[in-house]
């Protein structure tokens, strides 16, 4: 993770640094690093302690005056930390919801109205493909049973070479493993979520037919402002958008209950 600090030194010298700090592998509540700043002024030496917690990172320079601090870049794996140990892939979707409700009732001069409706529509569309990925990767990851489960339905991962040195290792790290694989297959690709949910969750979408054709016209709206490649506008509306709304919520909402269920019944 690479951070930018900036303070006052109380010789009076202006600090501003770039901190750099590895990331350790636990997948705990929280981690803290310690990094070195030294002022140019008078050479003294601060500590700095860096604090994260759930994503959330913090910088506490003790003696430092005025310390402000940017997160300039974070680690690969961060993200994945944070929707193993994160519970707000709901709430996340339903914040991205309350926005579209309240955007779409808000004043828009009437030659931007399209333009709204196609962005609306497409975060719509993103926001169910990360509640999708992010609750499964949060509830198989979390449970040993379920990771047996998906290694088992998986042969891909099933099939992956492991030297026996590197068993203990790999142990240790396997949720972040895990986690890698199942992001790197299944966000944004529908067709494999749906037969991963059921074989692993034992969860049925049903016929989810609009949503695979939402991703197709999200694509248009995004790339070419809500038109295809042929040059036929897709038709997203107020009513395209307040239907797609309906439909997503409605499956999230069915989802949510089941994987409660099923996290049960894995024991």
């Amino acid at each position: 993770m690479e951070l930018n600090v900036a303070f006052s030194c109380p010789c009076g010298a202006f600090v501003d640094q770039n901190l750099h700090v590895d990331a350790d592998e636990s997948l705990g509540d929280t981690e803290e690093f310690y990094a070195s700043v030294q002022c140019d002024g008078c050479g003294k030496d601060f500590e700095a302690k860096i604090r994260r917690k759930f994503g959330e990172t913090s910088v506490a320079i003790a003696g430092a005056v005025s310390l402000t601090f940017d997160v300039l870049a974070e680690d690969a794996d961060d993200e994945l930390r944070w929707v193993i140990q994160s519970s707000e892939q709901l709430d996340t979707y339903r914040d991205v919801v309350r926005d579209a409700y309240r955007l779409l009732r808000a004043p828009v001069a009437d030659d931007l109205k399209v333009s709204l409706c196609n962005m609306i529509y497409a975060q719509v569309v993103t926001a169910v493909e990360a509640y999708l990925s992010g609750t499964f990767i949060r509830t198989v990851v979390n449970s040993n049973a379920l990771i047996r489960r998906l290694v088992m339905t998986d042969p891909a991962l099933a099939n992956r070479p492991l030297v026996l040195k590197d068993i203990f290792s790999q142990h240790e790290g396997l949720q972040l493993t895990v986690a890698k694989y199942l992001h790197d297959l299944i966000f944004h690709e529908l067709k494999k979520v749906k037969p991963m949910y059921a074989s692993v969750l034992d969860i049925d979408f049903g016929d989810i037919g609009w949503l695979f054709r939402a991703v197709l016209i999200r694509h248009d709206c995004v790339h070419r402002n809500g038109v295809s490649k042929e040059g036929v506008p897709t038709g997203v509306d107020e009513a395209a958008v307040v239907e797609l709304i309906k439909n997503c919520s409605s499956l999230v909402a069915s989802i949510d209950e089941q994987v409660q269920f099923s996290v049960q019944e894995a024991g």
